[in-house]
C-alpha cells in the first residue's frame, strides 16, 4: 500500500477522497507526481506472484489498475488533471464521485490480508485474454453455462465456436 500522511483538512475548504483514472501503467508515476505537489494520495498495492518462462517472481502491482485515490478540496480538483498520465476523475451524473473516508480505511485494512484478491466484473460477451496456463495469451469471448465460466473462440471461416472451462483468476478483460 502506498499512501501519504499529509493532511489537508481545513474547515473552510474540506478535503474529500476522489478516484482518478490514469493511463495504463501510470499509477505509480502519477502517484509520485502528486506527492511532489503535496496532494494526499492513496495507491493500493498488492504483491502477486508472476510466472515467466524462466522464473517466478513476486512483484507489486496496483490493486485497482489505472486508478488512484486523492484527497483534495473541491476547489483544487483541477490541479490533479495537470499531472501527465492522469486522464480524468471518475464521475457519476457529471460530478466526481466522492469516496467516504471509511471506505478508504476498509481498503487499507484489507491490504493487510495475504489472501486479498480483486474480483473483476466480467460478463458474458466480454473479450478476455488468458493470463496463465497452457492457453496463455489466447483471446476469446467469455460466456457462462451452468455456473461455470467458459471461454469461446470463434472460428470465423467455419462459423463455429469452440470453448473451454476457465477460472476467472486466469483471465483478464481486454479493454477497448
Amino acid at each position: 500500500m502506498i499512501t501519504t500522511n499529509l493532511s489537508t483538512t481545513n474547515s473552510e475548504h474540506p478535503s474529500y477522497w476522489y478516484i482518478i483514472y490514469t493511463s495504463p501503467n501510470y499509477e505509480k508515476k502519477s502517484y509520485l507526481s502528486l506527492l511532489k505537489i503535496n496532494i494526499p494520495t492513496f495507491l493500493p498495492i498488492q504483491k502477486v506472484q508472476r510466472q515467466w518462462s524462466d522464473r517466478k517472481k513476486t512483484i507489486e502491482v496496483p490493486l485497482f489498475p489505472n486508478y488512484l485515490f486523492v484527497k483534495i478540496p473541491q476547489k483544487d480538483r483541477f490541479k490533479v488533471l495537470e499531472i501527465y498520465g492522469i486522464k480524468k476523475y471518475i464521475t457519476s451524473l457529471g460530478k466526481p464521485v466522492i469516496i467516504p473516508e471509511n471506505q478508504i480505511n476498509y481498503i487499507k485494512k484489507m491490504l493487510e490480508c495475504p489472501s486479498l484478491n480483486t474480483e473483476h466484473l466480467l460478463r458474458s460477451g466480454d473479450r478476455v485474454v488468458i493470463t496463465d496456463g497452457p492457453f496463455k495469451e489466447m483471446q476469446g469471448v467469455l460466456f457462462g453455462t451452468k455456473g461455470k465460466e467458459r471461454l469461446g473462440v470463434k472460428i470465423e471461416s467455419l462459423n463455429q465456436t469452440i470453448s473451454i472451462d476457465i477460472s476467472k483468476s486466469s483471465i483478464q478483460l481486454i479493454s477497448n
